[in-house]
């Protein structure tokens, strides 16, 4: 490799240099285990260590109240919009969600086969001289049903670039999909009753998804809910219900380290400002660019936008491949160019693609 790669893909997502090279020697030997972390048996004495030191690592980085369950699922974030409902319906009529943008009307799709949803739309579409510039909705005309089971809402869309404020006066359990912004932010657990993330963006690699789960919850499911995709049981076996995927594990236990080793979450939030700002500056300035997100809504983490023509985007993208600047290229559903900026971004690269928006 000649030069420096950096890469900009919403996932899997780029891990720190430092984290990359501890895997690697832990691959070759875990420990003195005598074994490969890839070798490692998930009912080993080592592995029960790490998947312990993973938990209560993630609970002193966010200080998450005693009152909550840290649990390591499989079938990634997908696999939570199903056990959701299954879990947490219980006799209710209905669940809330709230609709910011693909992947918050993604899981309402899947909650809709076990019962009634409610949508609340949180951005509208404005047209201006300039085109469509979408704003956040005013929350005061949301009607949360009062017999609603819990309100969803994903708190950054990876393909728009959108990211909510936080809810704080729900009446109701609210649960957020965070599989893009865990770990780059503080959090308030006093406002959040259950937020899951597959680990792949924020948290390691794939194969793994975290549950931070209220415990009173933890006894609502449904009868025919899945084995597997049950809270109570994982809670009850500590997550090791069958073949737990050890290597995914470890490596959300080698990111929370990485972070810890950081001075954790209030540095990440703002090495994020920091790279998201530079990034929309560049964007703003250069005519020949357009973000279409209001600014109160613009994502810190995935930003997306356009350029004029298709032409220049295809030369643009090649450009930013040649220059070592990976995983640009927007979602397939929304085109024009994506950059995801996780905690393993160097600013670096950011400034490296903000100097080619400026040279367009």
């Amino acid at each position: 490799m000649s030069q420096r790669q950096h890469y900009f893909a919403a996932g899997p997502a780029a891990l720190p240099d430092s984290v990359k090279q501890q895997i690697q020697l832990d691959i070759r030997e875990y420990g003195n285990s005598g074994l490969s972390i890839l070798e490692l048996g998930h009912r080993s004495a080592e592995f029960a260590i790490i998947i312990e030191q993973a938990r209560q690592l993630l609970r002193s980085l966010y200080a998450i109240p005693d009152g909550f369950q840290i649990l390591f699922m499989q079938a990634g974030a997908t696999g939570q919009f199903d056990a959701l409902p299954l879990n947490l319906l219980s006799n209710k009529p209905v669940m809330t969600y709230v609709d910011s943008g693909h992947w918050s009307r993604r899981a309402a799709e899947f909650a809709q086969k076990y019962g009634r949803v409610q949508m609340l739309s949180a951005v509208t579409e404005n047209k201006t001289a300039d085109g469509v510039v979408i704003t956040a909705r005013d929350r005061s005309d949301w009607d949360i049903a009062a017999d609603s089971a819990y309100l969803h809402v994903t708190p950054n869309e990876t393909i728009e670039g959108i990211q909510l404020a936080d809810i704080t006066d729900a009446t109701v359990p609210v649960v957020a999909d965070m599989t893009s912004c865990l770990l780059m932010r503080p959090i308030n657990f006093e406002h959040y009753d259950l937020i899951y993330a597959g680990a792949q963006k924020t948290l390691g690699i794939a194969g793994v998804t975290v549950v931070i789960v209220r415990e009173d919850l933890l006894q609502q499911a449904a009868e025919q809910t899945p084995y597997m995709l049950r809270y109570d049981v994982h809670a009850q076996e500590q997550s090791i219900v069958n073949t737990t995927p050890v290597f995914a594990v470890y490596c959300v236990l080698r990111m929370l380290q990485w972070l810890q080793a950081q001075g954790g979450l209030a540095p990440m939030l703002a090495a994020a400002n920091e790279r998201s700002a530079l990034l929309y500056q560049a964007i703003d300035a250069q005519p020949l660019t357009c973000n279409k997100i209001a600014a109160e809504l613009r994502s810190q983490i995935n930003v997306s936008f356009d350029i004029d023509n298709e032409q220049r985007l295809q030369a643009f993208l090649l450009q930013a491949e040649a220059q070592g600047l990976l995983g640009l290229a927007g979602h397939r559903k929304q085109g024009g160019v994506r950059a995801s900026m996780y905690n393993g971004t160097a600013l670096s690269a950011v400034e490296s693609l903000a100097d080619m928006i400026t040279a367009l």
